[in-house]
């Protein structure tokens, strides 16, 4: 399932929240809906967030992001926005905690999200200590706009065979996050002593080659030297 289960999940959680902004669900018509995807790596997470204002929260939203209520949104007050909404989140690994950084952003047209079709997508990822085999713990929460966010949460599934996710768990709203893994070395020791056959195999017949080239080869040259005959004159 690797990397296609993976891209599989992404989609379909993409999916589900464009059919939710799609107002085939009235209820969420004044619900802020944010969804994120975790990514775990050895040595750093990565979060994607789609963010998709209602039909009538939508000039609510705007209007804590149009600072000079010109009716649009400039890239300075894109940034700022999406450095609030990185503000109101955490994220712990094994009880430390990380500092996420924006790594890139998409911004709507300001027409699709009063239609409560406008998806603001970032993904921001946090550098972690590369950890050991074992038992770890992630916590991640999203209190971003509690009063009218709807939060969805869920983590992908890692392109590292040495990861594995061993649970996921949230509260009622999915604000607060729990997810645990391990990392195994299992996969690469194994990966490292069955490479080692072929590789000796390898040497052993290039090596037996080696020596049959030149047992050939002597032979000819020994016959070429006594086959020579002096030239009468």
């Amino acid at each position: 399932m690797s990397a296609a289960g993976r891209t599989a999940l992404s989609f379909s959680l993409v999916a589900l929240a464009s059919l939710i902004s799609g107002n085939l669900w009235g209820h969420v018509l004044d619900q802020y809906l944010q969804a994120t995807r975790i990514s775990v790596e050895s040595n750093r997470v990565i979060l994607d967030m789609d963010l998709t204002p209602g039909v009538e929260v939508a000039d609510n939203i705007l209007q804590t992001i149009d600072l000079d209520h010109d009716g649009k949104v400039s890239p300075d007050e894109a940034a700022a926005y999406v450095k609030l909404v990185l503000d109101s989140v955490s994220l712990e690994i094994d009880g430390q905690r990380y500092v996420p950084k924006l790594q890139e952003y998409r911004w709507p047209d300001v027409t699709e999200v009063r239609r409560g079709e406008g998806i603001i997508r970032l993904r921001a990822t946090s550098a972690t200590q590369s950890a050991g085999p074992g038992q770890h713990r992630l916590s991640f929460s999203n209190t971003h706009r509690s009063d009218i966010g709807e939060y969805l949460v869920n983590a992908t599934v890692p392109d590292d065979r040495n990861i594995r996710i061993t649970g996921q768990s949230r509260d009622e709203h999915q604000r607060q996050f729990t997810l645990d893994y391990t990392i195994s070395s299992h996969e690469k020791t194994t990966s490292i002593r069955a490479a080692i056959f072929p590789m000796l195999g390898l040497v052993l017949a290039v090596a037996m080659i080696a020596l049959v080239r030149r047992s050939q080869y002597k032979p000819q040259s020994q016959r070429w030297i006594k086959n020579v005959r002096p030239r009468a004159d």
